[in-house]
């Protein structure tokens, strides 16, 4: 997820038309020019009745799957191996490029905050993007505790599982699963997209590579790409996996939200939004794929969610260590430390960022609103979304749906599975 053009702007690029905040908010933005430190012109998002300002702008500062992604990676991955052959601790000191300011990010707070009040969808979406907001200042100040708790508070909280009752889920896992001896490299996941492509009919696709990628495959709707991270490694199980959360999830819902002429530059945005956009992917894999599929699932989300629990309390390199012990692993011990420090530049803190617990914890979410009327799988597929606006969403069957009929086995089994480690509280 961590290409030149953010993943948010590429989904809200020209193909998805240009729009005033106006047209949707009955009001519009004005954009005042003021210097920062380094002497240099910045749009500064402020509210006004003059001129129009696009939602896109806003939305593109609140990127952090952009500005959370190190500018350095390759540099500091290749220090940390230097160091980990000869077994000197070392903390990656990542950096990062964002022109704003604190304050900056506090005018945007005032002018989403001026915004609500017109709509229930809107104002959903707008709480959400305060809660954004709110992230990207803790981040900005390097206060580590705050982002592990802001982030909690978006993508599911550490605090939602047990630690140890998930490292025994993940060992058993372990033994579950077969021991893929075939291995597809980032070339070959890419022939399995383009061969989706052909068969999907879908027209223009590309594959691009990042080797700073936030997971193995990220994918564009409206640019019609798919990122795939360099040097990515997965099993057959893996693969089709991936094939599914991203083409019949995620491709599905951006193709129904593009066709939402009201709603559209909304349900496209899925920022702070992915405890149902991830969650949403993953209940389709649970739904169209064999239990095996599921432990794959499972497994290798677990992995990200118990380095999440470890990053709260220790070091970059100490996370890596307890992963290490874990699954014997050295380059699925280096990104599951790295997600889970994602932001981070001084990685020998505590702390956490917790986007990789929305997916098994979105997908149970999802599970119980599906499970309370099945009407909601309908909303559900309309786009991404705060799920405190799934009742103000359309009920209606969209276009593109992946899925026909709930496979209740497949369900059961995911909730037994994740019900063993979830805390009761």
């Amino acid at each position: 997820m961590d290409i030149a053009i953010t993943r948010c702007a590429a989904r809200l690029g020209d193909n998805c038309g240009v729009f005033p905040l106006k047209s949707f908010l009955g009001t519009e933005f004005r954009s005042d020019c003021y210097n920062n430190r380094n002497g240099e012109v910045k749009e500064i998002l402020r509210f006004g009745l003059d001129d129009t300002m696009h939602l896109q702008e806003i939305q593109k500062e609140l990127d952090y799957y952009q500005k959370l992604t190190p500018t350095n990676f390759a540099e500091e991955r290749a220090k940390f191996f230097e160091c980990l052959k000869i077994q000197v601790p070392y903390n990656p000191e990542f950096e990062y490029n964002d022109k704003l300011e604190v304050e900056d990010y506090e005018e945007i707070k005032k002018t989403l905050k001026k915004q609500r009040g017109r709509d229930a969808i809107i104002n959903a979406f707008l709480d959400v993007h305060l809660d954004v907001t709110d992230l990207m200042i803790a981040w900005k100040k390097n206060r580590y505790t705050d982002v592990s708790i802001l982030s909690g508070q978006l993508f599911g909280s550490t605090k939602d599982f047990e630690l140890s009752k998930a490292e025994k889920l993940y060992e058993k896992l372990i033994r579950l699963l077969p021991q893929d001896t075939r291995l597809y490299n980032d070339k070959q996941i890419a022939q399995h997209f383009k061969d989706e492509f052909k068969k999907r009919h879908l027209e223009g696709w590309r594959v691009e590579y990042n080797e700073a990628n936030g997971g193995n495959v990220s994918i564009y709707e409206v640019d019609k790409k798919v990122v795939i991270r360099t040097g990515a490694v997965e099993t057959k199980l893996g693969v089709e996996c991936i094939l599914a959360h991203e083409l019949d999830g995620h491709a599905f819902q951006a193709f129904n939200a593009m066709a939402d002429r009201r709603y559209d530059q909304w349900f496209l945005s899925y920022l702070g939004t992915e405890r149902q956009y991830e969650g949403f992917a993953t209940f389709v894999v649970i739904n169209k794929l064999p239990i095996s599929h599921i432990n794959r699932e499972l497994k290798h989300n677990l992995a990200f969610m118990i380095a999440t629990a470890y990053a709260q309390r220790l070091s970059f390199w100490d996370t890596f260590q307890k992963m290490y012990q874990i699954c014997a692993d050295k380059n699925i011990s280096f990104f599951a430390a790295y997600k889970a420090k994602r932001g981070f530049r001084v990685t020998s803190q505590p702390g956490c960022f917790q986007k990789e617990n929305a997916y098994l914890l979105g997908a149970l979410e999802v599970i119980g609103i599906v499970e309370e009327a099945q009407e909601n799988y309908y909303r559900l597929s309309q786009g991404c979304f705060p799920l405190a606006a799934l009742r103000h969403v359309s009920d209606k069957r969209p276009k593109w749906i992946s899925i026909d009929n709930f496979n209740q086995d497949n369900i059961d089994y995911f909730k037994r599975s994740m019900m063993a480690i979830i805390n009761s509280h």
